[in-house]
């Protein structure tokens, strides 16, 4: 397998890290994940985007623009023949230099996940919506791969984040929206979350649909008396729920979330 750095392809076992930098001692560096499909990624000028700007907030000088990552990109996958998986784009801070680097994976969620629908619950501990690196997609990621493999271990697909206010903010991985009386629901970016680019596809064709949607706070209960949940992220794009705790969700009647996730695929 190729790997890609700083626009140089390189084989999985020639690739060196320099173990000293603030990268690789304290995650000190933006990424995003991107979907494969068909030879082609998908949404990644809304990628390519989020990580320019979280440069700027880090202070991460970084010499490419969108059409240098976007061939760095396209190199990569030609060479390696991916026709669908993800990317992962990963920028980090280092001593001799800023690294830029490009590898790809397979995609973990197939059709029986999307069938079955995904188990939620809420997670045992909260974040903090005053933290401004809650806003960013960093390479510090513990805080979320702990809580999921903490709720995996309980035998659920994904846990949501209460935030220190005892309101719903994110998934682990996720973004998440329900549906009460036909209106869809997905809480503020003030109560703590990352704005997923699927998140914002979604609000947007919501409103295309002429189907209502409300951005607010949103408690733990209100989520338990949803008729509908979805959760999103670029890789799965739009998850049915077909429980959160102990509360059943039917995926015969999650009329609205159908209509999104057909709609989002056209």
């Amino acid at each position: 397998m190729f790997l890609s750095l700083n626009g140089e392809l390189i084989e999985e076992k020639d690739m060196k890290i320099f173990p000293l930098g603030e990268d690789f001692m304290y995650g000190y560096g933006l990424f995003e994940t991107v979907k494969i499909q068909n030879n082609k990624t998908i949404f990644m000028k809304e990628h390519v985007k989020r990580l320019l700007k979280g440069c700027i907030i880090l202070d991460l000088d970084i010499e490419w623009n969108y059409n240098d990552i976007e061939n760095f990109a396209s190199e990569l996958i030609k060479r390696n023949g991916v026709i669908n998986g993800a990317l992962k784009i990963i920028y980090c801070k280092n001593i001799k230099g800023n690294n830029l680097i490009i590898i790809w994976k397979d995609i973990v969620y197939n059709r029986e996940c999307y069938e079955k629908g995904f188990k939620l619950c809420f997670c045992d501990y909260k974040k903090n919506p005053y933290s401004p690196l809650v806003y960013l997609k960093t390479n510090n990621y513990l805080d979320n791969i702990f809580n999921k493999k903490r709720i995996q271990a309980k035998g659920y697909d994904e846990g949501i984040f209460l935030n220190v206010n005892n309101k719903v903010c994110e998934g682990t991985f996720t973004n998440i929206f329900f549906v009460k009386n036909s209106i869809i629901y997905t809480p503020s970016r003030e109560c703590g979350l990352l704005e997923g680019i699927i998140r914002e596809k979604v609000i947007n064709l919501a409103r295309e649909l002429r189907i209502e949607l409300i951005i607010k706070e949103i408690e733990g209960n209100d989520l338990l008396s949803a008729d509908e949940i979805f959760i999103t992220n670029s890789l799965m794009e739009i998850m049915p729920v077909s429980r959160l705790e102990n509360k059943e969700l039917s995926l015969k009647i999650n009329y609205i979330t159908k209509t999104l996730m057909k709609n989002l695929e056209d």
